[in-house]
């Protein structure tokens, strides 16, 4: 998977946990996103473990997820009218 299939992964992850997200109350809602993105961390650390260079380029994208997701469950609770390209 090179780096522009990893974005449209992530892209993809980003939209269902904010989605979930919406489900969960806004008081509640940065811890679950943060959890969610814990899953998300593991599962790319296993998924690309053989190989440190995808690793390393995986965990820039999960880095930067919790901004995205936020922002993301953001727009789609004031009606979900922005661009879903982050």
């Amino acid at each position: 998977m090179d780096r522009k299939q990893q974005a449209a992964r992530i892209q993809r992850i980003v939209e269902a946990i904010a989605q979930r997200a919406l489900e969960v109350s806004p008081d509640h809602r940065p811890a679950y996103i943060k959890n969610e993105i814990a899953k998300v961390r593991e599962a790319f650390r296993q998924t690309y473990e053989a190989d440190e260079r995808l690793t390393a380029s995986a965990m820039e994208f999960v880095d930067s997820m919790y901004s995205w997701v936020k922002a993301r469950a953001k727009s789609l609770e004031l009606g979900g009218n922005m661009a879903k390209d982050i």
